[in-house]
């Protein structure tokens, strides 16, 4: 039985890294490209404003996305959960961390911080990783579980 939670957080860990790799490559891409467009536009001392909003996006979306893998394993490969806890808190704890997110993209947004265009990309390209990742395990034959 701990073998088995040992490897399935084990593969919980890997998925997370290649996730994590794959929004990488995505961002880098992606804010490469809006430098160079904000650099072509001529769009002089806010250069930053699209890029740096890709990067909070998908800074964001990777934080979300670890928060629920932890929240994954902590409530369905843990068995020493009471049904209580599993029922109770654990919504409740999902419902302050999405507040957390929103509050901080509320900031972004009604200050105008960063291109809210760029931090809808940044969260697109989290989840875009998360897909092409689902994708690759399938492709590999991890979905036989």
């Amino acid at each position: 039985m701990a073998d088995n939670k040992q490897m399935l957080k084990e593969t919980a860990n890997a998925i997370i890294r290649q996730v994590a790799k794959k929004t990488a490559l995505f961002v880098v891409l992606a804010v490469a490209g809006a430098i160079v467009l904000g650099l072509k536009q001529g769009a002089g001392q806010r250069w930053w404003f699209l890029p740096g909003g890709i990067l909070v996006g998908a800074a964001l979306a990777l934080i979300n996305f670890r928060w629920l893998a932890m929240s994954v394993e902590r409530f369905s490969v843990r068995k020493d959960v009471s049904p209580v806890a599993a029922k109770v808190v654990g919504p409740v704890i999902s419902f302050l961390k999405l507040s957390v997110i929103f509050i901080v993209l509320f900031v972004m947004i009604k200050w105008e911080v960063l291109h809210i265009l760029g931090l809808v990309a940044g969260l697109s390209l989290c989840f875009a990783a998360i897909i092409w990742e689902g994708l690759a395990m399938l492709a590999r034959g991890g979905g036989d579980h």
